[in-house]
């Protein structure tokens, strides 16, 4: 269980109120069958019990506890907690109320290793069982529930949706410096600005089996409740944003410009090409994206099965 001749990983978990679960999610990754080199916790002013439980496990010297003086919010304390990743360590990020399968952590990182280069920014990420605050399984597969298990996972279906989990990640350690100046912004998370910087810049590797039960629950920040609709249901959402100025892919273009401006200069031609072709249509009527959409996601399901 503590072979020192093991890679040297950082578990990054951030809290907020979160004593209901804490402590089976802390477990879960202490018993990894290959153990984390530091577990670094920080709270971002919890008022339950979170921080009693976080002083017992420091005080046992299992996790590294960081108590913020000012609170930063979600993403503001996961950037936060990047920042205090070690050279050369590899990092996985937690939230407080997820169980860890037990060989998480092994398997992603036998995944890296076979992408991984040294000075390019790597990350590997899994799917999740979804289950309720009871631990019933609700589906075994978010990409089922989602739907992104459908289509290849590249940079093309990547600016049209974000389809990485924080909490189902691990990277190398020249994806850190990518991260540590992201903006923060309320329209996406830091997950999203990750899966962007690997595809981009770097590698990523996608394990189609779930290392992660997530727990759906009221308190839930990082994922939100999701609903499947019929086609119809579908269909008349699709005609009625036709004639409105609603605009489904907002977010994302929020999220691409930021970090198109950010980097363009330091992109290969054909991946700055590609961030442009999906910024020109953010002009374009709803019917131009969504036709843009369905071709992008229709091209990239038929290269999964090619």
């Amino acid at each position: 269980m503590h072979n020192t001749n093991r890679p040297p990983i950082a578990v990054l978990m951030a809290t907020y109120n979160g004593a209901l679960y804490l402590k089976e999610q802390i477990d879960s990754i202490l018993n990894q069958s290959l153990q984390p080199t530091i577990i670094i916790v920080s709270d971002d002013g919890s008022e339950d019990g979170t921080h009693a439980i976080l002083e017992k496990y420091a005080a046992e010297g299992k996790i590294t506890f960081i108590q913020n003086n000012i609170r930063h919010g979600v993403v503001g304390n996961f950037v936060h907690l990047i920042t205090q990743v070690p050279e050369g360590y590899y990092f996985a990020l937690s939230d407080q109320d997820d169980i860890w399968h037990p060989n998480k952590l092994e398997e992603c990182f036998n995944a890296l290793q076979k992408i991984e280069h040294q000075d390019q920014p790597c990350m590997v990420y899994s799917d999740l069982c979804l289950m309720d605050a009871q631990k019933n399984t609700i589906n075994w597969s978010f990409r089922n529930e989602l739907g992104h298990h459908k289509y290849k996972h590249c940079l093309e279906t990547l600016l049209f949706g974000n389809f990485v989990l924080g909490c189902t990640t691990l990277s190398n350690y020249a994806l850190k410096n990518y991260i540590i100046d992201m903006p923060i912004h309320p329209s996406f998370n830091h997950d999203a600005w990750m899966a962007l910087v690997s595809y981009t810049f770097g590698q990523s590797y996608s394990i189609e089996k779930a290392l992660v039960d997530y727990r759906q629950h009221s308190s839930n920040v990082t994922i939100r409740t999701h609903r499947k609709k019929t086609a119809i249901n579908r269909y008349i959402n699709h005609v009625k944003q036709l004639f409105t100025k609603n605009d489904f892919l907002e977010d994302r273009f929020t999220i691409v410009d930021l970090f198109y401006r950010h980097y363009q200069n330091k992109m290969a031609p054909q991946k700055r090409i590609q961030f442009e072709n999906f910024l020109g249509l953010k002009n374009k009527s709803y019917l131009a994206k969504k036709i843009a959409f369905e071709t992008v996601f229709y091209k990239q399901w038929t290269n999964r099965f090619s």
